[in-house]
């Protein structure tokens, strides 16, 4: 490792009016915190704000945390990957295709954590009919009274709508309208969500090829709400252009790290427990290689991703899409041929026994090296486990919080410091800081 080594930590905002830094600063605050509370030394540690050159929208910086020797932390980099100006002007139009999708479906198709949601809004659609119609009967009055009801129904009905219209625009178009657009591959839709992975490929890659001393030894990206399927998709993408880059030929044709982890792949059952122990060690692997990749972790926040086949519109099946090695899982889908997770690429185009290669993770293996953690409060609407449709390679912690029945709770809390917070806690040992 170079003398003053680095780590990057990327931060993928969710949806909604989202504003540059919001995001990054509140969560650095709340992991600082909480190292502190791990570690008294940390305090000793200073974040300084330091100039962005892999961001190419000039609103945001990045925040470097000082190195702490006496915990043995190299120097830590914050940035953030602000993709929100891309949704902008979003119409209730360009949500059709997806709000069907949603809400016409039978419960037991929907995702647990929702399921409260999909009751909710049946439940307020079949209540305000009731209250349709009790009215229109009710209204069954002596005309000299109508006038009088008329008065008060249009100032109480003004009144109401103004609210709805206030709400269903902060709730709907800002937040659930970035949803919508971006898991709805509709011509409308297209542009938006090529420049959003255009625009995070490019920033991740920046950060995998910056040739000053600033250049990051490891990269862990966190994601949080929407954020976490704009990550994945980077991450799949982004994998295609550095699975197959290998320099250095395999001491003896051995790589017994792809070994191991190929043959827990193969494995039905349950994981063993040293499975993401196992993962890293063939991203360490592979980097003594002659492998670029740098992201080692990755880590979701009250995910969307969860429920990708729920809210993703496609008449694909997602089994297909995973069999297809197009939706990437954890651990990565085997081969139905060879029943394995890599395939083998020569280094010398002449043919010959001595002929020197490396076996290499597939373009839909990219957890054969990404430890996956998923942190989601049990309250939480958006947030849920991932192993339902991404394998039981992620790990999913679930975290206790009280909240009422029929409201979303702890969404926008999961880095919130100052006082005691187990999914804090749980970031912070997911980093691996």
């Amino acid at each position: 490792m170079k003398d003053n080594p680095h780590q990057a930590v990327i931060i993928v905002h969710g949806m909604g009016e989202q504003r540059p830094m919001d995001t990054l600063r509140g969560f650095v605050e709340g992991v600082k915190w909480q190292m502190e509370q791990n570690d008294p030394s940390e305090k000793n540690a200073k974040v300084r704000s330091k100039p962005d050159s892999i961001g190419d929208i000039y609103e945001t910086v990045r925040l470097s945390l000082e190195s702490n020797f006496s915990a043995k932390r190299p120097i830590t980099d914050f940035y953030e990957f602000y993709w929100a100006h891309n949704m902008r002007g979003t119409k209730f139009s360009q949500m059709g295709t997806w709000l069907r999708q949603v809400i016409f479906r039978q419960v037991n198709k929907v995702p647990k954590q929702l399921q409260r949601v999909w009751w909710t809004v049946w439940g307020l659609f079949i209540i305000a009919t009731i209250i349709s119609l009790a009215i229109s009967y009710w209204l069954k009055i002596p005309g000299w009274f109508k006038p009088i009801i008329a008065i008060l129904g249009g100032t109480l009905f003004s009144a109401l709508w103004t609210s709805i219209t206030a709400f269903v625009k902060t709730s709907f178009l800002n937040s659930l309208g970035d949803v919508a657009r971006y898991m709805t591959p509709e011509p409308d839709n297209i542009s938006e969500r090529k420049n959003i992975r255009q625009q995070g490929i490019t920033f991740l890659r920046k950060l995998h090829t910056i040739a000053t001393h600033d250049k990051p030894d490891r990269i862990i990206v966190v994601a949080h709400s929407l954020g976490s399927v704009v990550a994945y998709d980077l991450l799949r993408l982004l994998w295609t252009e550095y699975n197959t880059v290998y320099t250095i030929p395999p001491p003896n044709n051995a790589q017994p790290a792809l070994d191991s982890l190929n043959t827990m792949a193969q494995q039905p059952g349950a994981l063993p427990g040293n499975f993401a122990e196992a993962q890293n060690q063939l991203w360490q692997e592979s980097r003594s290689l002659g492998n670029p990749w740098l992201v080692s972790d990755f880590i979701t926040l009250g995910a969307a991703l969860n429920a990708i086949d729920y809210f993703m519109v496609n008449k694909v099946p997602i089994e297909q899409l995973i069999e297809q090695r197009e939706i990437p899982v954890c651990p990565p889908e085997i081969d139905t041929n060879d029943h394995n997770i890599y395939y083998r690429q020569f280094f010398d185009a002449e043919e010959g026994k001595n002929r020197k290669g490396v076996n290499v993770l597939n373009h839909g293996a990219l957890f054969g090296m990404i430890r996956w953690t998923n942190i989601f409060y049990a309250s939480d609407f958006v947030g849920g486990p991932m192993q339902r449709v991404f394998g039981k390679g992620v790990k999913d912690i679930s975290v206790k919080r009280k909240s009422l029945w029929c409201y979303p709770g702890g969404h926008t809390e999961y880095w919130t410091g100052g006082k005691p917070n187990q999914a804090l806690e749980e970031i912070v040992n997911a980093l691996k800081l």
